[in-house]
């Protein structure tokens, strides 16, 4: 699993970010929610944050934007 730092909707700042994908083949790793019914989320990563525990759903490719966020594994 990895910690990035992600703006968080709930905490209105930056804050650490537990990231785990849908089906990724380490159980620690997988997502342990489901993903919103409405949307196109197939792709979709869970982002929980470290602060508050909001979950989000997120496309991977915006995460790993290093210009936009840091992130550390």
């Amino acid at each position: 699993m990895s910690v990035h730092t992600w703006y968080c909707a709930n905490c209105k700042k930056e804050t650490g970010h537990e990231v785990r994908e849908q089906a990724h083949h380490d159980p620690a790793i997988r997502a342990l929610t489901t993903p919103p019914i409405s949307g196109n989320y197939r792709d979709h990563t869970e982002c929980t944050c470290t602060v508050c525990g909001t979950v989000d759903w997120v496309d991977p490719v915006d995460i790993f934007h290093l210009d936009v966020h840091d992130f550390g594994d």
